[in-house]
C-alpha cells in the first residue's frame, strides 16, 4: 500500500510505512522546510494499490518501491536511452553528468574509495615551530591525498523532465544512476522507511527550484562573507595574524576575513583562546576589524574529558551515549590524535556531542557567546561528518527533529551537521542581529537554510582536484546549496606557482572564496612575485565586484536558484519554465560541462589545465557576449579560442549589463559597507543602455528582513547613468 501526498503541482510525496499504513513511525525529515511540512499537514494522504498509479502525472517511471524481507529499502526508477542525470552530490562523482556512476550514502570521512589518505597528523609531531618552516610541506606521492567532505543529497534529476528526492539519513543507503544496470536507477537502504518526492514534468531549472523550495532558501550571508577569506593551518599567534594582515596592506590587496584553524584554542578543545599565543582576544580583534577584517574560527562538535567544558556539558547531557548509557567515547581528529600530538600534551578521549538535544544546544551554544563577545563574527564548523563515529553511537532524549528516547548513530548520522547547523542558526537569531554563516565540511539537504556554506574538504594540491571542483561546486547548487566554496590551492600539499594561480583564478568566480592549506603557505604572495602579479587581476576584480556579487546573491537566494549556475541553468535571471530556460536545457554542449559556468549573469571560463596559454570558450546563443578585460565583442551561439596567460581568467558579459562596482577595495580601509563609492561598469554601445538592479543594505544585520534595504534599477548609457 502507498500513500501519495500532492504538495504542489509539480511535487508529489509517495510513501511506504515500515507497516504498511500511513503512520509516520520514523524521524520527520529534517530537510524539509516550514513551507513543505504546512504542505504535508494540509495534503490528505491518498491510499492507493498501484505504483503507476501513485507516480501518473509526474513522468517519473517509478516501477519499484518495496520493503525487502530483510527489511531494507528498494526503490527503482527507468532509464531511457540518451538521458543524462544531474544533482546527486558526490565527490567521488565521474562526470557533471551523473548517469552510470553510483553513489554511497554516507558521510564518514574516511569511507571514500577513490582516494589515497594520508594521514597526515604525524607532521604535528614536532610541534607549532614546523608551521613557520614553509618549505617542508607535504610531500604527496603519486595518489592523491584528499578527504572530501560530505554532502549528503540524494536528490536527481533527470533530463526527460523530472526528479526524485529520496528521504532517508539511514547510514549507509546506496543510490546506483546506472552503473550496475544502464537502465535502472535504485535505491537501496539497510532500513528506515521509504519516503520518495516526484517532481515533475518539468524542465531542468524549474525542478531545481522546487526542490530549493521544499528544503528552503539559504538567508542572506554578511556581504564580507563574499569577498576573500583567508585561512591557513594554521596562524601561531595574533602577531601571525597582524604581520599577515599588513602584508595585505603593503602588496595593496583586498581582504575580508582572516580563518583561524585548532591553533587558536586552549588545550583540548574547550573554546577558550590559548593565553601564551592569543593573549586579550577582545583587543586584537578589535584592532584587525578596525582594519576592516572580519574573524572565523573553527569549532568542533564535541570536546575531550580533559577539557574544562567537559563537566558542564556532562551535567546538561550534552555528551551522546552507546545504547547503554554509557558516554560514547569520540575518537575524532581533535581528541586522541591532531591537538594532542600538535600541542605535546596527553591525548584525552573524546565526548561527541548530543546535536539532537535542544538544552545542551542552547548550553553549547552558550559556550560560544563568549567568543562572539570578543570579536568573532562567523563559525567553521569542522569533522561534522561526523568523523571516526562508528555504529555504536546513540543520540538519548532528542528533541529534533522529533522526541524519541533514544536514537541509534545509523539512523541519523546524515542528519547530524544539519542538526548542529540549526543549533548554531537558533542561537545566532536569539543572541545576536547578524546574519548566521558558517562554513561547515558536511550538511545534508536542507542545511542551507541555517546559513551553512560547505566546502569541498581537505582536498590534496593536484591539477586533478582542480578540476574536480567547479563539478562539484555546480552540483551542490542544484542540489539547494547555493552558498560552496573549496579550498582555493588545495589542503595538503604544495601546489606550485602555476596550479595555485590557476586554483585562485577559478575560486574567484565561485560563491565562497578561501585559500586554505596545511602546513603550507596559502596567501597571496605565497608562490613568488610571478606568481602574486599573474593571480592580481582576479582577487582584485573579485573585491571590485563585491557590490554587485552581494546584488547577485540577494536575487539568487529570493529566486531559490544558484548562484553559480552550470550552463543548461542559464545565466541568474533565466526565469525557470521560459523559453530561455528550455533552450539552455536542450542545448547538448551543455549536457556534460562543468569547466565553464555563469557566475551570476556572468560567463566565466578558468583554466584548469597545467601548461595551458589558450582554450576555447562555448558562447550561449541568444546575446551578444564582450570580455570583460579586452572589451571585445563576441557573437553568441558558437566557440572562440582565446588566449589565456597565466594572468588571465577568461570572463564574459552580456553588452546589456552594467555592472557596480567598487574602486578601491583594498585591505586596511576599514569597515566601509556600502562602500564609500561606488562606480558603473558598461560596454553598452553608442545609443545602447545596459542595465542592472543594485541591491543595497548594512551587510552585517538582519534588519534588510523588516524592508531595510534598497533595490534600484541602474540604466548607464555612455557616460550617464540613471538610477531609479
Amino acid at each position: 500500500m502507498f500513500f501519495v501526498q500532492q504538495l504542489s503541482p509539480s511535487v508529489r510525496r509517495v510513501r511506504l510505512g515500515a507497516a504498511g499504513d500511513v503512520t509516520d513511525t520514523r524521524l520527520p525529515d529534517p530537510a524539509i522546510a516550514e513551507q513543505g511540512r504546512r504542505q504535508l499537514a494540509a495534503a490528505d494522504p491518498v491510499a492507493c494499490d498501484d505504483l503507476a498509479e501513485a507516480a501518473a502525472g509526474t513522468g517519473v517511471p517509478l516501477v519499484a518501491l518495496r520493503r525487502e524481507g530483510d527489511g531494507s529499502v528498494t526503490l527503482e526508477v527507468t532509464l531511457g536511452p540518451g538521458e543524462h542525470l544531474y544533482g546527486a552530490y558526490d565527490a567521488d562523482a565521474a562526470a557533471f553528468d551523473r548517469r552510470g556512476d553510483h553513489v554511497h550514502l554516507v558521510t564518514e570521512l574516511h569511507a571514500r574509495g577513490r582516494h589515497e589518505i594520508v594521514d597526515t597528523c604525524d607532521l604535528c609531531d614536532s610541534g607549532p615551530e614546523h608551521l613557520a618552516e614553509h618549505e617542508l610541506g607535504l610531500q604527496i606521492g603519486a595518489g592523491r591525498s584528499s578527504n572530501y567532505g560530505e554532502l549528503l543529497v540524494p536528490f536527481v534529476i533527470s533530463s526527460a523532465g523530472w526528479a526524485i528526492y529520496v528521504s532517508s539519513a539511514w547510514h549507509g543507503a546506496e543510490l546506483d544512476l546506472g552503473a550496475r544496470e544502464p537502465g535502472v536507477l535504485r535505491y537501496t537502504a539497510p532500513g528506515g522507511e521509504a519516503d520518495v518526492y516526484l517532481f515533475g514534468p518539468a524542465d531542468i531549472a524549474t525542478l531545481a527550484h522546487e526542490f530549493q523550495l521544499l528544503t528552503g532558501r539559504q538567508p542572506l550571508p554578511p556581504a564580507w562573507a563574499l569577498g576573500f577569506l583567508q585561512s591557513r593551518f594554521g596562524y601561531e599567534n595574533f602577531d601571525h595574524v597582524h604581520r599577515t594582515i599588513d602584508r595585505f596592506e603593503t602588496e595593496q590587496l583586498p581582504l575580508h576575513a582572516i580563518v583561524y584553524d585548532v591553533q587558536w584554542v586552549e588545550e583540548h578543545i574547550n573554546l577558550r583562546w590559548d593565553p601564551e599565543n592569543f593573549p586579550d582576544p577582545a583587543g586584537n580583534l578589535a584592532r584587525t576589524a578596525a582594519r576592516g577584517v572580519r574573524t572565523l574560527v573553527i569549532t568542533e562538535p564535541g570536546t575531550t574529558r580533559a577539557a574544562s567544558n567537559y563537566a558542564g556539558g556532562a551535567a546538561v547531557g550534552a555528551w551522546a551515549t552507546d545504547a547503554d548509557g554509557n558516554e560514547f567515547d569520540s575518537e575524532q581528529w581533535y581528541t586522541k590524535r591532531g591537538i594532542a600530538k600538535y600541542r605535546g600534551i596527553e591525548a584525552s578521549p573524546g565526548a561527541l556531542l548530543n546535536v539532537f538535544r535542544d538544552e545542551p544546544g542552547e548550553w553549547w551554544y552558550g559556550q560560544h557567546r563568549p567568543l562572539t563577545e570578543q570579536g568573532v563574527d562567523a563559525w567553521w564548523l569542522d569533522l561534522n561528518e561526523p568523523e571516526d563515529v562508528n555504529h555504536t553511537v546513540h543520540f538519548p532524549n532528542t528533541d529534533w527533529p522529533a522526541s524519541r528516547e533514544l536514537v541509534s548513530g545509523d539512523e541519523v548520522r546524515g542528519i547530524f551537521a544539519i542538526a548542529q547547523q540549526r543549533l548554531f542558526a537558533r542561537g545566532e537569531r536569539l543572541h545576536t542581529d547578524r546574519r548566521p554563516f558558517m562554513l561547515s565540511r558536511a550538511a545534508s539537504a536542507g542545511s542551507q537554510r541555517y546559513g551553512a556554506a560547505p566546502w569541498t574538504g581537505d582536498v590534496a594540491s593536484t591539477w586533478a582536484d582542480l578540476a574536480v571542483q567547479p563539478r562539484l561546486l555546480l552540483t551542490a547548487g542544484i542540489c539547494g546549496m547555493p552558498l560552496t566554496g573549496s579550498d582555493a590551492g588545495g589542503f595538503n600539499g604544495d601546489p606550485g606557482a602555476e596550479l595555485y594561480v590557476r586554483w585562485m583564478q577559478a575560486a574567484s568566480v565561485l560563491p565562497i572564496f578561501r585559500a586554505h592549506g596545511y602546513m603550507c603557505d596559502r596567501e597571496p604572495w605565497s608562490q613568488g612575485e610571478e606568481a602574486l602579479a599573474a593571480l592580481r587581476p582576479a582577487l582584485l576584480l573579485r573585491a571590485q565586484l563585491l557590490p554587485s556579487i552581494v546584488s547577485w546573491t540577494r536575487q539568487a537566494l529570493t529566486e531559490g536558484t544558484p548562484l553559480a549556475r552550470a550552463m543548461l541553468l542559464g545565466p541568474l535571471g533565466t526565469e525557470p519554465g521560459s523559453d530561455d530556460a528550455l533552450a539552455y536545457a536542450a542545448d547538448t554542449r551543455w549536457a556534460d560541462c562543468h569547466d565553464q559556468w555563469f557566475f551570476g549573469p556572468l560567463l566565466v571560463a578558468p583554466v584548469m589545465q597545467a601548461g595551458v596559454t589558450h582554450r576555447r570558450v562555448e558562447l550561449p546563443a541568444g546575446t551578444e557576449w564582450v570580455d570583460l578585460w579586452s572589451g571585445e565583442s563576441h557573437a553568441g551561439g558558437g566557440s572562440i579560442e582565446i588566449e589565456a596567460g597565466l594572468d588571465v581568467l577568461p570572463i564574459f558579459l552580456p553588452r546589456s549589463l552594467a555592472l557596480v562596482v567598487d574602486p578601491e577595495p583594498l585591505a586596511g580601509r576599514g569597515q566601509h559597507w556600502p562602500p564609500p563609492d561606488l562606480h558603473v561598469w558598461s560596454y553598452a554601445e553608442a545609443g545602447a543602455t545596459a542595465t542592472t538592479t543594485f541591491y543595497l543594505d548594512d551587510g552585517v544585520t538582519r534588519l534588510h528582513e523588516q524592508g531595510a534595504y534598497c533595490l534600484q534599477r541602474i540604466a548607464a548609457t555612455g557616460e550617464v547613468c540613471d538610477v531609479e
